[in-house]
C-alpha cells in the first residue's frame, strides 16, 4: 500500500506483453511520492495500434 512507504521514495516500472486484443505492448511508468499520503505518476504505453501517455496523483487514506 503506498501509505507504508516511506516520504520521497520513487519508483520506476517496465513492462511488455502480448495482447490478444492489440498485440505486442510495452508499458513505462514512474512516480514519486511528495507527502505522506500524496503521490504523482507518469505513463507512456505503446503498441501496435496505437500510443499514449499520461499522469495523475494518488492520494491515500485510512480509515
Amino acid at each position: 500500500m503506498l501509505s507504508d512507504v516511506p516520504v520521497r521514495t520513487g519508483y520506476l516500472e517496465a513492462s511488455a506483453g502480448a495482447s490478444s486484443l492489440t498485440g505486442a505492448y510495452a508499458r513505462l511508468e514512474g512516480g514519486a511520492r511528495l507527502r505522506q499520503d500524496l503521490g504523482l505518476f507518469a505513463f507512456a504505453e505503446a503498441n501496435q495500434r496505437e500510443q499514449m501517455a499520461g499522469a495523475g496523483a494518488r492520494w491515500t487514506f485510512g480509515w
